[in-house]
C-alpha cells in the first residue's frame, strides 16, 4: 500500500490528465478529420526518427569505412584492437541500458532524445582528434552512451503516438534509416577517399562531418519534436484529446505517464517467458548484422578489390536493408503475422551467410553479403511485436531496453568472431553467421506458440469480459488482463 500511494504522490498531474481523458469529448472527429491529422503528425515526428536512425547507423558503420581508409595505421592499432572498438562500445551499450529504463520513463522522451543525439554528435565529431587506441576508445564509449537511448525512445514515442496497428508502419519507414545509412555512408566513404589526407583529410573529415549532422538533427528534436498528444502544440485541443484517448482504449496505454515501478520490472523478468526469446531471437540476429556492419568492407577487400570498390559495392547492403523493412511492413498492413514476416526474412539471411561462407566466384560471395542484410529488419519486427503484445509503461520501457540490450550483446559477440588470425577468410565467423540467423529462425517459431497457447487458455477460461475496467490503473500487463489478446 505505502509504495501505491507513493506512485500516487509522485503522479498527481497524471491523474489529473489521466480524469481529463475520461471525460466525454465535445465533438468526436470524423474519418476525414483523423487521416488529415495523422497526416500531420506523419509530417512532424517520422522524418526526424528517420534521421535519428539513420544517423545512428552512420554513426557506427563510418567505422567500418576509416577501416580501409587508414585508420589503424593512422592511430596506430595492431591485432584485435580494431575488433575490441566495436566490442567496447557495444559493451557500454549494454550496460547503459540499465539506467535508461528509469530515466526514459521519467523524463519525456523528446528531452531524452535530443540530449544522446547532441552526445552522439559531440563524440563523433571528436574521432576526427584522435591518434592512438586509447583515444579511440574513449570517444567510442561516448557514443555508446549516447546511442543506448536512441533505439528504446524512438520506440516508445512510436507506441505513444500510434495505435498497435498505425506504428507496425512507422517502425518500418524509420528503420529504413539502417539500410539509408549504409548507402550514404558508402558515398561519404568514396568521396572523402578521393580528399586529399592530410590533419583533416580522408576518414577525419568524414568523422567531423557526420558529427555535425548528428548536432544538426539533435537541434531539430529540442524545437519540433513533441513526447505525445497531450502536449502537441500543432494539435488542437480536440485532436489532442481524440488521440490520447484513442491509444488509451486501443493500446491500453496512458501516454502522458511518468510511473515507474520496481515490482512490475522484477515481475516482467522473472514471470514472463517471452521476453527472454525475444531477448534471444534479437541477440542472434544482432549477432550477424553487428559482424557485417562493422567487417562488411573488410570482407568485400579480401575479395580481391580496392578500398574505393569496397565502399560502392557495400552500397547495395542498404538497399537490401530498405527493401527488406518495407517488405516486413508490407506483411504487417496485410495482415501477414509478424512471426511470418520474421521466417521470411530469415530465409534470404540464411542463404547469403551460407554463399559468404562457402561460394567461390566473386558475384556470388557478393551476392552473399548482400543477401545477409535481409535480417537486419528481424530486430524492429521483434521489437514491435513486443510492443504490441505487452500493456503497462514500465513493462514496455523494460521490454525497450532488454531488445536493446539484447542488440548490445549480439554485436558484442559479432565482431569478436572475426580474429586477425583467421584472415582473410574468416571461416569461424561466417560459420557463426549461419547458426545464428537458423536460430533466431527457431526461437521465432517458439515464441509464436507461446502466445498462441497464452490466447487458447484465455479462450478456454472464458475470459472475454472488456478490459477497460482495468484502465484505471496504467500499470497493469497483459499479465494482469485477462481479456488482453496477443497477436502473432
Amino acid at each position: 500500500m505505502s509504495d501505491e500511494k507513493a506512485s500516487i504522490s509522485d503522479t498527481k498531474s497524471d491523474s489529473v490528465d489521466e480524469l481529463k481523458l475520461a471525460e466525454p469529448l465535445e465533438r468526436p472527429l470524423n474519418e476525414h478529420e483523423v487521416k488529415a491529422s495523422l497526416r500531420r503528425i506523419d509530417l512532424r515526428l517520422v522524418p526526424i526518427m528517420l534521421a535519428c536512425w539513420t544517423l545512428q547507423f552512420i554513426d557506427k558503420v563510418v567505422l567500418n569505412y576509416a577501416n580501409i581508409m587508414g585508420l589503424q595505421k593512422d592511430t596506430g592499432l595492431h591485432g584485435d584492437q580494431f575488433s575490441w572498438l566495436a566490442t567496447s562500445f557495444f559493451i557500454v551499450f549494454s550496460i547503459v541500458q540499465i539506467p535508461g529504463v528509469y530515466f526514459l520513463s521519467r523524463i519525456p522522451v523528446n528531452i531524452y532524445l535530443g540530449c544522446h543525439m547532441l552526445l552522439c554528435g559531440i563524440a563523433v565529431a571528436c574521432t576526427a582528434a584522435c591518434n592512438n587506441y586509447a583515444s579511440l576508445v574513449v570517444v567510442r564509449v561516448l557514443l555508446a552512451i549516447g546511442e543506448s537511448g536512441l533505439g528504446p525512445s524512438l520506440s516508445l514515442v512510436t507506441m505513444k503516438w500510434y495505435t498497435r496497428d498505425e506504428a507496425s508502419k512507422r517502425y518500418g519507414v524509420w528503420y529504413c534509416g539502417l539500410g539509408l545509412g549504409q548507402i550514404i555512408g558508402g558515398i561519404m566513404s568514396f568521396g572523402f577517399q578521393h580528399v586529399q589526407r592530410g590533419s583533416f583529410g580522408s576518414w577525419r573529415g568524414m568523422f567531423l562531418v557526420t558529427g555535425f549532422l548528428n548536432i544538426l538533427v539533435a537541434l531539430w528534436i529540442f524545437l519540433v519534436f513533441t513526447d505525445n498528444p497531450t502536449s502537441a502544440k500543432f494539435l488542437s485541443p480536440a485532436e489532442r484529446a481524440f488521440f490520447s484517448r484513442r491509444l488509451l482504449s486501443e493500446n491500453k496505454y496512458v501516454v502522458n505517464t511518468r510511473r515507474f515501478r520496481f515490482s512490475q520490472v522484477i515481475s516482467t523478468l522473472t514471470s514472463d517467458v517471452a521476453i527472454l526469446l525475444a531477448f534471444l531471437i534479437s541477440a542472434a540476429c544482432s549477432l550477424q548484422s553487428g559482424a557485417v556492419s562493422t567487417f562488411s568492407s573488410t570482407i568485400i577487400l579480401g575479395f580481391g578489390y580496392n578500398s574505393k570498390e569496397a565502399a560502392l559495392l557495400n552500397m547495395p547492403s542498404g538497399a537490401v536493408s530498405i527493401i527488406s523493412s518495407l517488405a516486413a511492413t508490407w506483411f504487417v498492413e496485410n495482415n501477414v503475422p509478424r512471426s511470418v514476416a520474421m521466417l521470411v526474412l530469415v530465409a534470404p539471411a540464411i542463404t547469403g551467410a551460407a554463399l559468404m561462407s562457402f561460394a567461390k566466384a566473386k558475384a556470388a560471395l557478393l551476392l552473399g553479403i548482400w543477401l545477409i542484410n535481409t535480417i537486419t529488419p528481424i530486430l524492429i519486427v521483434a521489437m514491435s511485436w513486443s510492443q504490441a503484445n505487452c500493456a503497462g509503461h514500465t513493462k514496455r520501457v523494460v521490454y525497450n531496453a532488454v531488445i536493446m540490450i539484447a542488440f548490445g550483446v549480439g554485436n558484442i559477440c559479432g565482431p569478436q568472431t572475426f580474429r586477425a588470425k583467421d584472415a582473410p577468410r574468416y571461416w569461424p565467423a561466417k560459420i557463426s553467421m549461419v547458426a545464428a540467423t537458423g536460430l533466431s529462425g527457431l526461437l521465432t517459431v517458439v515464441l509464436l506458440m507461446i502466445y498462441v497457447m497464452r490466447n487458447r487458455r484465455r479462450r478456454m477460461l472464458g475470459s472475454e469480459h472488456a478490459v477497460e475496467d482495468n484502465l484505471k490503473d496504467d500499470e497493469k500487463t497483459d499479465l494482469d488482463m485477462p481479456g488482453f489478446r496477443y497477436v502473432y
